[in-house]
């Protein structure tokens, strides 16, 4: 199935977690334009998905229903994991760079033909990237191939402070069960060397704490070995550093308060002080829901 594209592939799995949501007693899935609102896809690529759906055996049409024959199993998922072409690492560093540099604000809106002329992408490629990123709630379509970035309300920062916190305090316990010569100890040795090198210069180098906080945290909810916490990652990821980006205020501060508290718990993790990993990972992420909260309200202003 390599020739079928991201869009396909990341439809088709989405549409196989909706089945196996599904409860026992519902055995039919949502209409094609329900399914279009619900994936912000186009409702030719719903009938592709479905199509491909049911020549797996995984559903049979009735009329207009469309009736689940069985469960889909993992074996029924795409693989899309680290799959990204040139292109689409392009117009994801150009679109981010974007919001890192105030160019794109909440509120903003932009079209994917302008995203496609000035990034030297394809407009399929952007739009591809753009309903993939959408999943985040940050940016929403609008009308005539525009899309709008959405105002990040307090509402929206508390669930993902929740779901963050939930999700991390888990891993970290699974992370604890790692044997002593596992090569992830490694990895937080040669990453606490990175933080205090970063740390002895934070006022030249601070803006490289984004990409420390993303390897540690990576690193800890990989530890979780779960296709939908990976999943939500790059979600947590993204929110919790570019909606920094837009509220510039004390930046340096805010940077300089969390690189100490990575060192902290990466020196927990290290010496395996589980009780003090457990207690640094809450401080931290307490400090990040403060963070958030006031560039939330900081953004309202």
């Amino acid at each position: 199935m390599s020739s079928k594209t991201y869009l396909f592939k990341h439809s088709v799995n989405r549409m196989l977690t909706l089945i196996n949501a599904l409860p026992d007693e519902e055995r039919r899935m949502a209409n094609d334009i329900e399914l279009t609102k619900l994936l912000s896809i186009s409702r030719t690529t719903v009938r592709s998905c479905v199509e491909y759906l049911v020549a797996q055996g995984i559903v049979k049409r009735e009329g207009p229903n469309k009736i689940v024959i069985r469960q889909a199993t993992d074996s029924d998922f795409f693989d899309i994991k680290d799959k990204n072409s040139s292109k689409d690492i392009q117009i994801e560093k150009y679109f981010l760079n974007l919001i890192n540099t105030g160019q794109l604000l909440p509120g903003d809106r932009f079209s994917e033909l302008s995203l496609a002329k000035n990034s030297g992408c394809t407009t399929i490629t952007v739009r591809e990237f753009l309903i993939k990123f959408s999943n985040n709630g940050l940016i929403e379509k609008i009308p005539r191939g525009r899309w709008k970035m959405v105002k990040f309300d307090e509402a929206f920062a508390r669930e993902l402070i929740s779901f963050r916190q939930m999700v991390e305090m888990h891993a970290i316990t699974e992370l604890f069960k790692k044997p002593k010569d596992d090569l992830v100890w490694q990895e937080l040795l040669a990453l606490l060397a990175k933080h205090q090198a970063v740390s002895l210069d934070m006022q030249n180098r601070y803006m490289e704490f984004p990409d420390l906080d993303r390897d540690l945290h990576l690193i800890i909810l990989k530890s979780a070995h779960n296709r939908f916490t990976q999943q939500f990652f790059d979600i947590v990821s993204f929110v919790c550093h570019y909606h920094y980006q837009w509220d510039k205020t004390g930046e340096l501060e805010r940077f300089t308060v969390a690189i100490n508290e990575h060192i902290d718990l990466l020196n927990n993790l290290i010496t395996h002080n589980n009780a003090g990993a457990i207690m640094s990972l809450e401080r931290h992420l307490k400090t990040a829901e403060m963070t958030l909260l006031r560039c939330v309200h900081g953004l309202e202003k």
